[in-house]
């Protein structure tokens, strides 16, 4: 049973980074596919990604290409839906749930299908790491002025002036006149210094409030869950017998004229079908498994894989894609 595998690609080199990425893992170019809007050939492929993509999801993919992008599909086998969807991953791939969301901004009728109520879809989700930055007060400062005392002394030199009454004893004869008993008065004014005290306010000293900014770069680490989905095929209860007529058409049909009898190359189709039938072998493309099958069948039959690779690659590619 083959399944289609999709991604949508806003840029169209990467999109075809991705459809080259496909080739080189072996599969087949008709089963790969780059659609876009600029081509006319691509628009009844387009139309028919509604018959295999359920609506709305179908809606998405085509908004997007209308928009420009470029969609590309892979038919594949079961076996094989993990790692196609792996390598599209590997590419600038757009995440259509993200997507379907900003279109539902303008238009409801991009709401993706809602896998909680269809049996047929399983999410696969992925935790993402985002960091942001929040202000956090680590710290407040406040100045404000405080008024404080303290006794100071100064000494300083004063003249303090004291009138004395001083007497002293005189024998002196004078001459009797009209002023001699006039009365009289005399005066002196006595002075002291005193301390004056006055104050003046002088600045020494200025304080004021500032930031330092440092820019820092704090690592930050978090682990991240993916849930993914994975892929178990079921094991063909077909045995070899059931093959043996499909084998033989191919031998009819392109090694009758080789000179080698069915017989011959039947250990050859054997060992495609037991390929086929095991793991990794039947979930990964030819180019994958092609050495590790070329060395374990040299081991047992040495110098002749050549003749023998076609017909076990055949052997192999009709087992694994037997429905």
């Amino acid at each position: 049973m083959t399944k289609t595998v999709i991604g949508l690609f806003d840029d169209r080199n990467e999109g075809e980074k991705a459809y080259a990425a496909l080739r080189s893992e072996g599969y087949a170019q008709g089963d790969l596919d780059i659609l876009t809007n600029d081509d006319k050939d691509d628009v009844p492929k387009l139309a028919n990604l509604r018959n295999n993509i359920p609506s709305p999801d179908s809606e998405v993919y085509l908004e997007g290409v209308r928009k420009g992008g470029t969609i590309i599909t892979a038919s594949v086998a079961d076996s094989s839906v993990g790692r196609a969807t792996e390598i599209l991953s590997n590419f600038n791939i757009v995440n259509i749930a993200k997507r379907a969301e900003e279109f539902r901004k303008v238009d409801s009728k991009y709401e993706l299908k809602d896998s909680a109520k269809h049996d047929d879809v399983i999410d696969v989700i992925e935790e993402e790491l985002q960091v942001g930055k929040e202000q956090v007060e680590r710290g407040r400062l406040r100045i404000y002025n405080v008024v404080t005392e303290r006794e100071v002394s100064q000494n300083v030199s004063l003249r303090d002036e004291t009138i004395r009454v001083n007497r002293r004893p005189i024998n002196r004869e004078v001459t009797i006149t009209p002023d001699l008993f006039k009365a009289r008065s005399f005066e002196m004014v006595e002075i002291d210094e005193i301390a004056k005290v006055s104050k003046t306010a002088r600045v020494v000293e200025e304080v004021y409030l500032g930031k330092e900014v440092v820019d820092k770069i704090e690592t930050i680490k978090e682990t991240l869950r993916r849930q993914d989905v994975e892929i178990e095929e079921i094991a063909t209860s077909r045995t070899f017998q059931d093959y043996d007529g499909d084998f033989r058409s191919f031998y009819g049909a392109h090694l009758t004229n080789s000179g080698v009898t069915y017989d011959a190359l039947k250990p050859a189709f054997n060992f495609g079908y037991s390929l086929a039938t095991r793991e990794p072998f039947r979930s990964s493309p030819w180019s994958a498994v092609e050495a590790d099958s070329r060395r374990i069948w040299e081991d047992k039959n040495p110098g002749t894989w050549d003749q023998n690779a076609a017909v076990i690659k055949y052997a192999w590619e009709k087992v694994r894609s037997a429905k």
